[in-house]
């Protein structure tokens, strides 16, 4: 069913959201080992793995493999590829397409023939039909190529394709005239179109028959250019699976594969930019690049859990508990990554957890993580589980609470506080005591305050040191009222001191 163009203005809105690589460092190639391409990606489908690329992200000419994108967008925009017929538009045959000098790949599709989205599929994807993409391209743009156009691009902005343009349905436009894309990017497209089931078997097929049709009284075979799903071709693969080649002269030789091995871990594989001449046994040299990549990979590297679920990969303190000092940690998932055969010494691991736990504990509880990288790349991060239950020792707990609250902060300011009070209180009482004291002295010397009348002269009988008569008080001082008073006026009488008589 034909997409209505209304949609296509929403697709203008999308954002752009940059799928980052789970793995993008890959390894290297060993020593006398090289491909002739200009740029390459080669990416394991199971884990996001980054396994091999070289100018990934160069712009390039991609040719044919064009057709890609606009088979993806034939594949999610009609719901029955087998009933939908779309029309090859007269309008269509022009240019490069029937340029005889040009030479360019096409199915027998003729002008004004009706022919069903799914054998439209198998034309652009085996032999790289270039009229039946266009013809693919006006029925999805509602007559309108333009239109089609920048469904491509906001698909290929959807994808988190950063450099690429699109300006043509199948690629017979170079990268002068603004239709490239680059190694990474064919290969994210790539990726989407194998999730389609129609697809895998598709790309899969060496020939496949078309259909009689208005021009064409018979059914007739189309074969794919994929030399690599040939077992008569020298460059033969069984672990190939499909997808596409593409080819101009600006461009080069390219070529986007699928790969399954043996034991079943799929790959996508892009070479750009081979040269243009064929090798010595007749084969471009892009079918030759992407086998000595995967031979490589597969004799060598393997997908392979990147830590051991079944093994504890540190231990943290344990507080408050009697029955274990420590606790072991088990990673939560094994994180399947590539890694070489015989070692896996390249895989770092990067531990984020606490000094200690507090008990009490339970056996999966999340206690921290542990994050892998491998050639300096992130492969992932997994959490790590507590491997038993831990309990709690009641009395360990609550001594350790009367340590810390003692050994607190709020404690400490409580003390301080405490004792500036203290200090402040003795300083207060002690200022009162002395004040009151003065003010009951003051009170106890009553008339002594004022100021004193003269005293009358003694008699001169009444010599020094002589005691007045028995029975007869002082008239200078008022008696003492006991032998443990004060006698204040005993400090008012005049005193001389010096020897006897002397005056």
């Amino acid at each position: 069913m034909k997409k209505c163009a209304a949609g296509l203005a929403a697709l203008f809105l999308i954002v752009i959201f940059l799928s980052p690589r789970a793995f993008a460092a890959g390894y290297e190639l060993p020593e006398g080992t090289s491909i002739t391409a200009q740029s390459a990606y080669f990416v394991n489908l199971d884990t996001g793995i980054v396994v091999f690329e070289q100018n990934a992200d160069e712009q390039r000419s991609v040719a044919s493999l064009t057709k890609i994108m606009t088979a993806l967008l034939l594949m999610e925009n009609v719901s029955d590829l087998e009933s939908t017929m779309i029309e090859a538009n007269r309008d269509l045959y022009t240019g490069a397409i029937i340029d005889p000098t040009v030479r360019a790949s096409h199915a027998d599709i003729r002008p004004g023939e009706h022919v069903s989205a799914l054998n439209m599929l198998y034309a652009m994807m085996l032999p790289s039909a270039n009229e039946a993409a266009e013809a693919v391209g006006y029925y999805l743009g509602n007559g309108n190529l333009n239109n089609f156009y920048a469904l491509m691009n906001a698909r290929a902005a959807a994808l988190g394709c950063t450099n690429t343009n699109f300006t043509s349905t199948n690629g017979l436009v170079d990268m002068d005239e603004g239709n490239y894309s680059s190694a990474h990017d064919i290969a994210l497209i790539t990726q989407e179109c194998w999730k389609h089931e129609v697809f895998r078997t598709v790309v899969g097929t060496a020939a496949h028959q078309m259909p009689a049709a208005e021009s064409h009284n018979e059914p007739y075979n189309i074969l794919s250019l994929n030399a690599m799903i040939k077992p008569s071709s020298t460059v033969y693969r069984s672990y190939i699976k499909g997808v596409k080649t593409g080819s101009t002269h600006d461009a080069g030789r390219n070529f986007a594969s699928a790969a399954v091995n043996d034991k079943g871990e799929t790959y996508i594989g892009v070479v750009l930019g081979a040269p243009w001449d064929a090798a010595e046994d007749g084969y471009a040299y892009s079918f030759h690049d992407t086998a000595t990549v995967y031979d490589w990979l597969f004799a060598n590297y393997s997908i392979k859990p990147s830590i051991d679920t079944g093994s504890p990969v540190t231990e943290v303190k344990v507080n408050y508990s009697s029955e274990a000092d420590t606790l072991m940690l088990y990673p939560a998932g094994d994180l399947k990554t590539v890694l070489p055969n015989d070692s896996d010494e390249l895989l770092e691991k990067t531990f984020d957890v606490p000094e200690s736990v507090d008990a009490p504990i339970a056996m999966g509880d999340k206690v921290g993580t542990v994050t892998l990288t491998l050639n300096g790349a992130l492969v992932g991060t997994v959490d790590l589980i507590a491997g038993q239950d831990v309990a709690r020792n009641g009395f360990l707990y609550a001594v350790s609470r009367v340590q810390a609250f003692f050994g607190g902060l709020y404690f400490r300011v409580v003390c301080i506080l405490t004792a500036i009070f203290l200090v402040g209180y003795g300083l207060l009482t002690f200022w009162m005591y002395n004040r009151q004291k003065r003010q009951r002295v003051r009170r106890a010397g009553g008339p002594g305050n004022a100021p004193r009348a003269p005293r009358p002269a003694r008699p001169p009988s009444a010599g020094r040191g002589v005691p007045p008569p028995a029975g007869k008080p002082s008239a200078s001082r008022p008696p003492s009222s006991g032998p443990d008073e004060l006698d204040l006026g005993f400090l008012e009488d005049d005193f001389t001191f010096g020897p006897p008589g002397e005056d």
